[in-house]
């Protein structure tokens, strides 16, 4: 003990931890200050100060919330007789289910009036329709009668229709009698006179044919006449030369379709060709003005600030040709090529990350989405950005690892190493607390539970060697053995440090938390049936059973936390649980068992569940709320019932 605070130097200059009398510190590059206006830890006589300006706050803060309780009892009070006077109004309130159903069967009632008076007047307007239409007919019958020298009386037409029904059957008769007798001779006169005009018209036809062919006849004759009397000799070579001509004349018309047809396709063909160049033609300056604009358009990529210091760590070629072959080969080697929703997604995570920095705005450049970061040396592209940080990075990795390492040398290795000791050690007690709550409460069937806080399975092997060391006090610990502890922490941070960005805080949290070097094992015990004790797992337990064991864990748990709380303090905290939603699927008599064990462990408790009650008599008191609301209501409901340790009291309002 000498000697270490023989290595604290008191209002000098010292390499190691150095304090003045104005409460500033400085251990290395860390520096920092405090101060107190009294003394509130040292010393007897501060700690009873401090413990009864405690206790006069409580009480000052005691009388105000019993102000506050009075105050809200009143409101609640005023409350309820305004409750209760609505209520009485809502009953007296006439009921007015007759009346609607009378205004109902009016409104009905007139409906159908209305439907059945235009119906009538629609009724009305055919029948005068159809007056009209019938006095219309009469006056035109009795002009058709007038016009026919009929009377126009009704039994002076009956009478004259008789007469003329008898007339339209003599007429038939007589009909029929001309029919039998004349229709032979009739048809066949009838026959007789059609073959006469028929032949009459073939003679005709024949007379005039030849007629025609004998006037043919006489002029061909003539010419023959005159042809043979001026050519004389010369007509039997001009008829041959005739005929060669008629046979060539043949043949050159059976092969005219065939030249036809070629004609017609070399011509199809001619135009096919016509407009595939002219596609051709079209495509082909489409396309080289597609390459003209891809050009302007790759260009103004490439000049778009940190587009080629992101693609391509080397420097620009000066011909954009070569610039594409290098883009394409950088392409080519990448694995996967960030969307723009990526690219979004990392801007938000990087603006948090360096909010109060840089200012880091994401802008538009030729189409393309960029990213320029502003720090104390000016915007730049975040690109740009990081490769300047990185080089930072690399230039001062040296002098950082030696400032970690003074920095672990006086305070990690025992300070630390000696603070994590003590937190592993509550940690530990926390757990014997909760096992020997666990002990205690057993199932009706026997089964209670037993927790394991060991070193997790996942660790590698320098941190279980660092956590034996961790153990052993640090008077006992050799030099060689504070080197390997600080290797260890060393080796975490660094490794933390390089699986993420964040501060040397946060870093030093994460890599130094050994809540997540341990694991809990839940270890279920109860009697097998051959009466000897066994260990059980929790996936061979009924549904039943492992919710118990849950919350069985979890009330030794709180019970060992305020168990400890108290162990170190000299007034007792208020032993409290709060759960939200709990015993789902529980039996009432489980229920009175939990709430059992915890009044066994002296807590109380603030728990809603769906439903039931879970009284029994190891609960001295308990109020219970019941929160009612109807399916169709626009409000809710609430009884207070409380239970003595043996009755139920229900307040009525």
């Amino acid at each position: 003990m000498a000697a270490l605070l023989a290595s604290v130097s008191y209002g000098g200059d010292h390499d190691g931890l150095t304090v003045w009398p104005d409460g500033t510190w400085r251990a290395g590059v860390l520096h920092g200050g405090a101060a107190k206006p009294a003394a509130e830890y040292v010393g007897a006589g501060a700690r009873a100060a401090a413990r009864e300006r405690a206790a006069a706050e409580l009480a000052a803060e005691l009388e105000r919330l019993r102000d506050a309780l009075a105050d809200a009892e009143a409101e609640l009070r005023a409350h309820t007789d305004a409750v209760a006077a609505w209520d009485a109004h809502l009953d007296a309130f006439p009921d007015d289910r007759e009346l609607i159903g009378a205004r109902v069967s009016a409104d009905e009632t007139s409906r159908q009036a209305a439907e059945a008076a235009s119906r009538a007047e629609q009724r009305r307007t055919d029948h005068t329709a159809a007056d009209g239409r019938v006095k219309a007919a009469e006056a035109e019958l009795a002009r058709d009668a007038g016009e026919a020298g009929l009377a126009t009386d009704t039994e002076s037409l009956r009478a004259a229709h008789r007469s003329a029904a008898g007339l339209r059957d003599l007429a038939a008769s007589l009909r029929d009698a001309l029919g039998r007798r004349c229709a032979s001779t009739v048809r066949d006169l009838a026959d007789a006179l059609h073959d006469y005009h028929a032949a009459v018209a073939d003679r005709e036809a024949a007379e005039a044919v030849a007629e025609e062919q004998c006037v043919e006849f006489h002029r061909e004759a003539a010419a023959l006449a005159e042809l043979t009397s001026a050519v004389g000799g010369e007509a039997a070579r001009v008829q041959g030369q005739l005929a060669e001509l008629d046979r060539e004349r043949k043949a050159v018309r059976e092969r005219l379709p065939e030249a036809r047809r070629a004609a017609v396709e070399v011509s199809n063909q001619v135009v096919k060709t016509q407009t595939l160049l002219e596609t051709r033609t079209a495509e082909i300056d489409g396309k080289a003005a597609g390459a003209a604009a891809a050009a302007r358009s790759f260009g103004e990529a490439l000049d778009a600030p940190g587009v080629w210091a992101a693609a391509v760590p080397t420097e620009r070629p000066e011909s954009d040709v070569d610039a594409l072959a290098v883009l394409a080969e950088a392409v080519a080697a990448s694995k996967r090529l960030p969307g723009e929703d990526a690219v979004l997604t990392k801007l938000q995570t990087l603006q948090a990350a360096l909010a109060g920095t840089h200012n880091v705005a994401p802008e538009r450049h030729a189409g393309i989405l960029t990213v320029v970061v502003s720090a104390e040396d000016g915007p730049a592209p975040v690109a740009v950005a990081a490769r300047r940080v990185a080089e930072h990075l690399a230039e001062r990795r040296d002098f950082l690892t030696e400032r970690y390492q003074g920095i672990f040398a006086l305070h990690l290795v025992r300070e630390l190493a000696e603070r994590l000791s003590a937190q592993i050690a509550v940690a530990e007690d926390l757990t014997r607390r909760m096992n020997e709550v666990l002990e205690t409460a057993r199932s009706s069937q026997g089964v209670h539970v037993r927790l394991e806080w060991q070193p997790a399975p996942w660790l590698d092997e320098s941190t279980l060697e660092g956590l034996k060391l961790l153990r052993t006090p640090f008077a006992q610990r050799t030099p060689e053995q504070d080197a390997r502890l600080q290797q260890v922490f060393t080796e975490r941070i660094e490794a933390e440090r390089d699986s993420g960005s964040a501060g040397f805080g946060e870093i030093l949290s994460r890599a130094l938390d050994y809540r997540s070097w341990y694991a809990f094992t839940v270890r279920v015990r109860d009697t097998g049936p051959d009466g000897k004790p066994r260990s059980r797992r929790l996936r061979q337990l009924s549904s039943g059973e492992t919710r118990l064991i849950s919350y069985v864990t979890l009330f030794a748990a709180a019970a060992a936390f305020y168990g400890a709380i108290s162990a170190g303090s000299a007034m007792s905290p208020l032993r409290l649980v709060l759960l939200d939603e709990a015993f789902e699927r529980l039996d009432d008599p489980t229920i009175a068992r939990m709430l059992g064990l915890l009044v066994d462990l002296d807590m109380d408790w603030v728990i809603t569940w769906p439903s039931g009650w879970g009284v029994s008599d190891r609960i001295p008191r308990m109020h219970i709320y019941d929160v009612l609301r109807p399916k169709s209501g626009h409000g809710v409901a609430c009884t207070h019932t409380t239970w003595d340790g043996a009755s139920l009291d229900r307040d009525d309002p």
